[in-house]
């Protein structure tokens, strides 16, 4: 999708038409929209999302119609106002309209009606032909969840980046990453499976019914734990996000800063150890549920061991064939090359080995088995080895964990025996905070025992109706149907959970290639698994940022993912849910909460964020090292001229008009 235009008719404070045509150059991306504060840049961001999906975040967000346009209609008159976009996307031009009406009555009273959108395209012929579900297309092109990420004021942007924008960074991988999809067809396909499970009950003897009833009983039970792990999983980043604003402001004060900062050292070496102790319990449990079995077989090789003794002949010699042995005394030449002379004393060693050769087969196997018993002894001695080797490093992370679980409370409790009451308190409220987060971790691990629970009951339950079906020629078609919609369930379940994997990897790789041309410090930003996007130094610890430095990683974060969903839509062979897509960027005041050397850098790269980069910026911002990095890559360039009424006598009312920057009115 790239935009060509966009007209705002009587739009706020925008009177009669006012169009901007937008820079579509390869070389040339990026269009500049000059204005000064009250000009007229936050109504214009908001136009876009306003004509799409009829959505405003402006004062007064009811009065769409210029002030001006309404006060000069006389009573009686219809007054109207309107933002119209064109733009292409997948080789048609779109004109989306939405229109405002209002009317004036006879005592000046100005009543709004209903605002309508339409939507037509050009096809092939050049014909305009118009879109049914115009609300529903523009969703398709460009979906109404997605609108912040394209169309955002940068000075507010910084939000993806705090604790509480892990859920919108979430909701955008997975919009644009091509995961929803999926998301939304294994619960579509788990529909249809109830559905046919119930329908099976037509056909089905009592007791299959009786098993469909109970499954459906389990369904519910898991919908409800689903829900449950939810709020719960909810409860704990509300809860991490006030421990966090209780440690923060522990910080901030005198006699608690440097307690607070050594606890948050002892908390991230914490962390680490658990997470290693974590591996090592996982290298454990793997090794044992390989080769465990290798422990219980002391008694059964102390036993073979005899037998082997008792049944075995000291001079029988292993490793050579009788057969062999004959064939060289027949042709009368050694393995060595020497004749075999009957008589000699080389002919006689070769007689007698074959004289002291294995006599059956079973001698043969008991050799055999006891080779094989010896290695049995040296992978239980490798397997007790290497258990010996992790429970020593458990033990010593244990311990580890242990002390440095101590320290913490000894730096818990000197924090509570300060003189300070805000730091007592504060500590008070993080105990308790502590606690509660305790609690609702123990609430989550059991409502995810009780779900692995459900699940294997529901995967029994459906074995046993399998068995004990009775069903009519269409029952088993039904069946059928509902074993094709498991089969898909898991399919995609796993197909999605390594989509997650190679988009996570690939957003993290983007993300870290944007973020180093951004940002002067040498910071990391990292993508957690819960999506949160943490920035953290060159000794992986956790870093606090100013504003500035959330903006760059937010702009970092969307930049990664329109550059991968261009990589995706430019793809010769693609599946469905990778489709990708060409997306522009509008952006209100991107630089307003840079330094100096960061908006250097951010104007050198923007162009690199998008096919299209549109931005809104006031003159302070602009001047300088913005104008300088921005000059060569500008395709279009205009200005918003507000009309002060108190200076402008022929023309004494509020208004915004666009002009083109062009070399003669530089």
């Amino acid at each position: 999708m790239l935009i060509e235009s966009i007209t705002l008719y009587n739009f706020r404070q925008y009177f009669e038409d006012q169009t901007i045509h937008f820079s579509k150059s390869a070389t040339r991306n990026v269009t500049v929209i000059h204005g000064e504060n009250g000009s007229g840049k936050t109504a214009l961001l908001n136009a876009f999302s306003w004509c799409f999906y009829g959505i405003i975040n402006l004062p007064n967000e009811t009065n769409i119609i210029n002030e001006h346009a309404i006060s000069i209609a006389k009573p009686g008159e219809t007054i109207e106002g309107w933002v119209e976009i064109v733009f292409i996307d997948n080789g048609k031009t779109y004109y989306a309209k939405r229109k405002a009406l209002a009317k004036k009555d006879s005592s000046e009273r100005v009543t709004y009606l209903e605002t309508n959108i339409t939507v037509e395209y050009k096809d092939e012929a050049g014909l305009y032909k118009s879109v049914n579900n115009p609300t529903v297309e523009l969703n398709r092109i460009l979906p109404e969840d997605l609108r912040t990420y394209f169309f955002f004021d940068g000075e507010r942007i910084d939000n993806l980046s705090k604790d509480s924008g892990s859920e919108d960074v979430k909701k955008a991988i997975k919009n644009i990453m091509g995961l929803e999809i999926l998301e939304r067809a294994i619960n579509h396909t788990e529909k249809a499976r109830i559905r046919f499970r119930n329908e099976l009950k037509k056909y089905s003897d009592v007791q299959t019914i009786n098993l469909i009833e109970e499954l459906d009983k389990l369904e519910l039970q898991k919908e409800e734990l689903k829900k449950q792990e939810e709020l719960q999983q909810e409860n704990m980043k509300a809860t991490n996000r006030e421990i966090h604003e209780v440690e923060t402001r522990m910080k901030q004060i005198d006699g608690a800063k440097q307690l607070q900062d050594l606890r948050d050292s002892k908390t991230d070496e914490l962390n680490e150890v658990q997470e290693n102790l974590q591996k090592i319990r996982k290298e454990i449990t793997d090794l044992l549920s390989k080769k465990g079995y290798l422990a219980f077989t002391y008694s059964a090789i102390q036993r073979a061991d005899e037998i082997i003794k008792e049944n075995s002949d000291s001079t029988t010699i292993s490793g050579v064939s009788k057969k062999f042995i004959e064939q060289l005394l027949k042709e009368r030449v050694c393995i060595c090359g020497e004749e075999l002379v009957e008589g000699s004393s080389h002919f006689e060693h070769i007689n007698n080995i074959k004289n002291k050769l294995a006599k059956s087969q079973s001698n043969y196997q008991i050799i055999d088995f006891a080779s094989n018993l010896k290695m049995m002894k040296e992978r239980k001695e490798n397997l007790l080895r290497e258990m010996k080797q992790l429970k020593d490093i458990e033990i010593r992370g244990i311990q580890e964990e242990k002390k440095l679980s101590e320290e913490i409370d000894e730096i818990s409790e000197k924090l509570s025996g300060k003189d300070s009451e805000e730091i007592v308190k504060l500590e008070d409220k993080r105990k308790k905070l502590l606690e509660q987060k305790s609690l609702t971790d123990r609430r989550i691990g059991a409502i995810q025992a009780e779900l692995d629970k459900i699940n294997q009951e529901i995967i029994k339950k459906n074995n046993e109706a399998k068995k004990h079906q009775s069903v009519e020629q269409k029952g088993k078609l039904t069946q059928k149907r509902m074993d094709v919609c498991f089969q898909l369930e898991t399919t995609m379940q796993g197909i999605l959970s390594v989509r997650e994997k190679i988009v996570k990897a690939q957003l993290q790789q983007r993300i870290t290639s944007v973020y180093s041309q951004f940002l002067r410090k040498g910071y990391h930003v990292q993508l957690a698994d819960n999506y949160e996007l943490n920035v953290v130094n060159d000794n992986g610890n956790l870093v606090g940022m100013s504003q500035g430095e959330r903006q760059i990683t937010s702009l970092s974060f969307i930049g990664a993912i329109v550059d991968i969903a261009r990589e995706q839509y430019k793809k010769e062979k693609k599946a469905e849910f990778d489709e990708g897509g060409i997306y522009p960027l509008v952006m209100d005041s991107p630089f307003g909460a840079l330094d100096s050397d960061h908006r250097e850098r951010i104007a050198k790269g923007i162009h690199k964020l998008a096919d299209q980069v549109i931005v809104i910026v006031s003159t302070s911002q602009w001047k300088g090292e913005v104008q300088e990095q921005m000059a060569g890559l500008i395709g279009k360039e205009y200005r918003l001229s507000y009309n002060d009424p108190r200076q402008n006598k022929e023309k004494p009312y509020e208004f915004t008009e666009v002009i083109e920057v062009t070399k003669q009115n530089v």
